[in-house]
């Protein structure tokens, strides 16, 4: 089922950042107030900016923000991290979410990128049913996802709940 809501374009390069260079841990996805796109809600180093898209100035700017957020960042642990990821999720709203998630396997550092579904059981019923439908819009948008994760509470993206998802995967 199809809801008729476009993935707008900063979606896709937010992801590539996360995938391809590693900019970010984590991106949260949002339907748009009107109803009509998917946007990117925040990142692992807080608000989206297409570099691209900008002015010098606000370029400049950008970056300087990313680079405060990653020194916030830098020696902590993974499970730190992923924290900082759930605290992200609202108690009474959807969300769609992709996360590098980097875990060890047979003394090996590996990384997956998982893609999340949070559809808390406090949302309202409509707004559970819109980010139901539109799923497949960004899912199939956001190539290179390793698992999906489909989430109503907080124990459910726990990061013991998504490495345990992860590992009986794990080749």
């Amino acid at each position: 089922m199809s809801s008729g809501i476009t993935v707008d374009d900063q979606c896709k390069l937010a992801y590539q950042e996360l995938k391809v260079t590693h900019e970010f841990k984590f991106v949260l996805f949002k339907i748009a107030d009107d109803n009509k796109s998917i946007i990117v809600d925040t990142t692992s180093l807080g608000p989206f900016v297409d570099l691209e898209s900008v002015s010098p100035a606000e370029k400049e700017a950008a970056l300087a923000a990313r680079k405060a957020a990653k020194e916030k960042l830098v020696g902590k642990k993974e499970t730190d991290i992923y924290e900082l990821f759930v605290k992200q999720l609202p108690e009474q709203e959807c969300r769609y979410a992709v996360y590098d998630f980097a875990y060890e396997k047979d003394g090996s550092s590996r990384n997956k990128i998982l893609f999340y579904a949070w559809s808390p059981d406090t949302a309202k019923i409509k707004n559970k049913m819109v980010y139901a439908s539109s799923k497949d819009s960004l899912r199939k948008t956001l190539v290179g996802i390793a698992q999906d994760v489909q989430a109503t509470d907080y124990e459910e993206v726990s990061h013991e709940a998504a490495l345990d998802k992860v590992l009986r995967t794990a080749r």
